[in-house]
């Protein structure tokens, strides 16, 4: 499951994220969707969530790739996302 909630401080995160704009210098291509459903069971399915309590994962997205744990590329369909390497994250988001 991907719920993902944005936090401001690095402290407070599980994982630091930059987001790229080129897919090739991303980890995981990640598709956005509102409902909760679509992002059962998906690393590469994210749904934003308001609550800590609703995340499976707390985030801070930072401007530079080089301190990020997660390189991301956003993706307009699900068909087009997922893990583009093997990475220690993968099956815990």
């Amino acid at each position: 499951m991907a719920f993902i909630k944005v936090v401001e401080s690095r402290a407070d995160a599980d994982f630091i994220v930059h987001e790229s704009k080129s897919r090739g210098e991303a980890d995981l291509l990640v598709c956005k969707v509102e409902a909760k459903r679509d992002a059962l069971n998906h690393d590469d399915v994210w749904c934003f969530v308001d609550s800590r309590s609703d995340a499976t994962s707390i985030v801070n997205f930072i401007d530079t790739r080089a301190n990020a744990d997660l390189l991301i590329c956003y993706v307009n369909n699900r068909g087009e996302s997922g893990w583009r390497t093997e990475h220690p994250l993968q099956g815990k988001l």
